[in-house]
């Protein structure tokens, strides 16, 4: 049995079967691009609507310097590293990127000043975990990367 093949048998609704076995090669990469489209707006935020002032105060409190200059490279980050997701084009180092970031924004930033559920911790986590994943994996089957024939 292949990774998107369904077991009818496990089935509690068989007549499922049909509809899993369609949609289970997009699972993979519904994370990737859901993951780039969470993404992209904090970046678009910092970029085009001055949250780039708010986020530099936040880089000042954890010692980057210069801390304007951090809150832009994470901008860029989050906005074409979110949409290089998306597309699944550069993936694996895009996800890597982001592996770096999330542990900085949960230690750095959030920690130890939340509790689960309190600062969003666990969606930082989460986003953490699923950009490993897509490390792992790389664009997928659906990616731009496939389509090109090359990965990093």
């Amino acid at each position: 049995m292949s990774d998107d093949s369904v077991d009818v048998t496990k089935l509690a609704l068989p007549g499922l079967a049909g509809l899993y076995e369609a949609l289970a090669p997009l699972s993979y990469t519904i994370v990737r691009v859901s993951l780039g489209l969470i993404l992209m707006p904090h970046g678009i935020n910092k970029l085009f609507f001055g949250d780039a002032l708010n986020a530099a105060k936040t880089m000042a409190g954890i010692g980057l310097a210069p801390p304007l200059f951090w809150a832009y490279v994470v901008g860029v980050l989050e906005c074409f590293g979110g949409a290089m997701l998306v597309l699944g084009l550069g993936t694996r180092l895009a996800a890597l990127a982001f592996v770096i970031e999330m542990p900085i924004i949960a230690f750095a930033v959030l920690w130890p000043h939340w509790w689960w559920g309190g600062r969003g911790m666990e969606y930082v986590i989460l986003m953490g975990m699923c950009a490993l994943a897509v490390l792992f994996r790389g664009g997928g089957k659906y990616s731009l990367d496939a389509r090109l024939g090359r990965e990093i």
